[in-house]
């Protein structure tokens, strides 16, 4: 006769058992069972990660192009940063969603930018009216990531040096699964968007003045660069209503009948560049790199 493949489980002997206090008792049980279940999360979601893989590749998907769920992209993100090497470009709409708010995967990544390695991001202009997004970019950036401000950020992704892209599934989503794109054509393209968008965008205002002051310079440098009133608002910490005020007082000031004419006039009298990219308070100027 065979012996039973599955044998059944002696009960584990702890002679510490009588003399345990049963709230530490019942303490350890729920903990052992909480990290079993988060195991077995782990797992089903992995699985279901593959099975979304399979269906893709059945169907005739390619290997160089990924799906990935919510549950399993943290723990590709924090492999992305453990192995491959170059710059991290990271686009982000709202920083209080989407797959890098694991506790750990948050923990690793401001360590591997304090050890040195470069990371950039552009945030959307809407940030800058959250002050719980703002805590959280502002620990980022003391961790080293270097910052811009985009008043419209069209998607969400990031790019892991030559490596390897990692993007929300359906663009403009932050709440959408993932795909990882590792196809070289594909990361250049993720990486040439990325590098413009870093040159239309603007640094973090490093104070922002509930009241507006006299100097009107940033104001025309952002009207220069196309901003709408909304966007100027959050950029500059004033209102809407400061901002169509002050506009109109340049127009009269400047005898300007409209926006196009305001900019001519304040390139005339040398309050603006006649040309080229301008630089906006605290930049390090046209075509300068952070690092």
């Amino acid at each position: 006769m065979s012996p039973d493949p599955f044998p059944p489980r002696r009960p584990r002997h702890r002679p510490d058992l009588v003399d345990e206090d049963p709230r530490t008792t019942l303490a350890r049980v729920i903990r052992g069972q909480e990290e079993r279940n988060s195991e077995h999360r782990t797992d089903l979601a992995e699985a279901r990660n593959a099975l979304a893989r399979l269906q893709r590749l059945s169907l005739g998907g390619s290997p160089e192009m990924a799906r990935l769920t919510v549950e399993v992209a943290p723990r590709l993100i924090q492999d992305l940063l453990a192995t491959t090497s170059g710059p991290v470009r990271n686009c982000v709409i709202s920083p209080g969603v989407g797959a890098a708010l694991d506790d750990d995967m948050v923990a690793f990544g401001k360590q591997v930018i304090s050890a040195g390695r470069e990371q950039r991001g552009i945030y959307d202009a809407s940030v800058l009216d959250d002050p719980r997004a703002l805590d959280e970019i502002n620990a980022w950036a003391a961790a080293g990531e270097v910052q811009r401000v985009s008043p419209s950020v069209g998607s969400e992704f990031a790019v892991y040096g030559d490596a390897a892209v990692v993007s929300v599934e359906t663009w403009g989503a932050p709440d959408s699964d993932y795909v990882v794109l590792r196809d070289p054509m594909l990361i250049a393209a993720f990486s040439t968007l990325f590098d413009l968008a870093w040159e239309a965008s603007y640094p973090f205002p490093s104070a922002r003045a509930a009241s507006a002051g006299d100097d009107d310079g940033p104001l025309l440098e952002l009207l220069a660069r196309g901003l709408k009133d909304e966007a100027i608002a959050r950029y500059l910490g004033w209102s809407l209503r400061t901002v169509r005020r002050r506009v109109a007082r340049l127009m009269e000031h400047l005898g300007a009948r409209t926006r196009f004419q305001l900019g001519a006039e304040a390139v005339r009298l040398g309050r603006l560049p006649s040309a080229g990219p301008t630089a906006y308070p605290g930049q390090l100027g046209p075509g300068s790199r952070s690092r």
